[in-house]
């Protein structure tokens, strides 16, 4: 198994736990390196987002914590960069950018935030077309990570967390296979997420495997995260990825550099 994990998310944000938990739990299991990531502050309101006085002091907390951790873990302070926030001030070691929210004629509205959310979201912003919303969420997200950096791409298949989306229908997997192609040119890192599996909504991870298919032909590689919002679901099926990348095709590799700042993580091509 893997000893590092650089979707993490604390207090900050949405998580449950602190840094210094999180840190202390991933130090039991072994690890060699955490990288937190919590959601960064946007315009729109949000339950999950850090304040701008949270994204300050939660970079000086992590800053802290990895000089008093040296020597025993490495970490590293990222954040979860969403579409609608902009670039950071701050100096982050790694940027993970994901789509979690639709805007459209100025109105703004969650992605995964529920089923019945997703649904109205679809129904107020997109005439009830699970098409045109996914079409429109792959456009967002390729816009956002050619236009800002980007070390790691979130759940690319995000809208399906609730499986209302038309998996199946080759206008969706076109959308998809299209963002893949475009996305790969300016990153080539994409995330295998067992997120929704900790929570009870999957029993896979992100992206679908014709995804997977898409991203090892546009030579493309994957990190596995877990998304972590619970200290204890820290490594939520990193066992499992591992037979599960294989049965795709994908090779491990390890002691791979993420950017100038990161290396030693396994990465899957």
């Amino acid at each position: 198994m893997q000893k590092h994990n650089f979707h993490t998310h604390t207090r900050y944000s949405d998580g449950h736990d602190t840094p210094r938990q999180m840190i202390e739990e991933a130090v039991s299991r072994g690890f060699t390196s955490l990288g937190f990531s919590d959601h960064s502050y946007a315009w729109f309101e949000s339950y999950y987002s850090m304040s701008p006085e949270g994204t300050a002091a939660s970079y000086r907390e992590i800053r802290a914590l990895a000089r008093e951790y040296r020597g025993v873990i490495d970490i590293y302070a990222g954040v979860e960069l969403d579409g609608e926030s902009g670039i950071p001030s701050l100096d982050y070691d790694f940027i993970l950018s994901s789509v979690h929210e639709m805007v459209r004629h100025g109105v703004s509205m969650p992605i995964d935030s529920g089923e019945a959310i997703q649904r109205k979201l679809v129904d107020e912003l997109f005439g009830g077309s699970f098409t045109d919303f996914t079409k429109a969420y792959f456009e967002s997200l390729t816009e956002h990570v050619l236009r800002n950096r980007t070390d790691i791409v979130g759940h690319i298949d995000l809208p399906t967390k609730y499986s209302l989306c038309p998996e199946e229908d080759p206008r969706y997997r076109d959308a998809a296979r299209e963002a893949v192609r475009e996305i790969v040119k300016a990153c080539p890192v994409f995330e295998l997420n067992t997120g929704a599996i900790a929570r009870g909504l999957r029993t896979v991870p992100y992206p679908a495997p014709f995804i997977l298919d898409e991203i090892k032909a546009a030579g493309g590689s994957l990190i596995v995260n877990s998304d972590c919002h619970y200290r204890a679901r820290l490594t939520c099926w990193f066992d499992e990825a591992e037979d599960y990348l294989a049965s795709h095709g994908f090779e491990k590799n390890e002691n791979q550099r993420l950017n100038s700042r990161i290396s030693g993580v396994t990465l899957w091509r």
